[in-house]
């Protein structure tokens, strides 16, 4: 089931802060305190988006590098089993091929939760971003906070 999309909020800007209306009609006068951790918020979902592709492309990687080693142990096994020696070293390569499979489904498995998970901080930033963008255009479009909301933010 899908949210119901952000809708955006209206906003005015006087000497005791930020007046907020919403879509419902309620009201809330922001701080300019308040008004900065709204941005950092928005920013925060935004790096965790990119700290998630990061980490997806660390998993992509580790899924490569299992794939490859699993393919040099089935290599290993067959120069072993052609000389007709070292049945303990077979079974040592199979293990270990075993557990690089069980590490390369692993990783495989992250990195789609990962992926989804920089989905969902990407849509928070984005809908966060609709909802409040309001606010910070009306900071910095208000004449109490030119020439920059430099002003209002260190006033509060």
């Amino acid at each position: 089931m899908q949210p119901n999309p952000p809708v955006p909020h209206t906003a005015t800007v006087d000497d005791k802060g930020v007046h907020v209306t919403t879509a419902a009609g309620k009201s809330r006068t922001y701080s300019g305190g308040e008004v900065i951790n709204l941005t950092q918020v928005i920013d925060l979902a935004e790096g965790a988006a990119n700290l998630c592709l990061s980490s997806a492309d660390k998993c992509l990687d580790l899924v490569e590098e299992s794939a490859q080693l699993a393919a040099d142990c089935d290599v290993l096994i067959a120069e072993i089993s052609e000389r007709g020696v070292g049945a303990n070293l077979i079974a040592k390569c199979e293990l270990l091929k075993e557990q690089l499979d069980l590490q390369d489904a692993a990783a495989r498995k992250l990195h789609d939760q990962i992926r989804g998970g920089e989905e969902e901080c990407r849509m928070a930033s984005a809908n966060a971003e609709v909802r409040h963008g309001q606010i910070f255009r009306a900071v910095a479009d208000s004449p109490l906070t030119k020439p920059a909301e430099r002003d209002f933010y260190n006033a509060r």
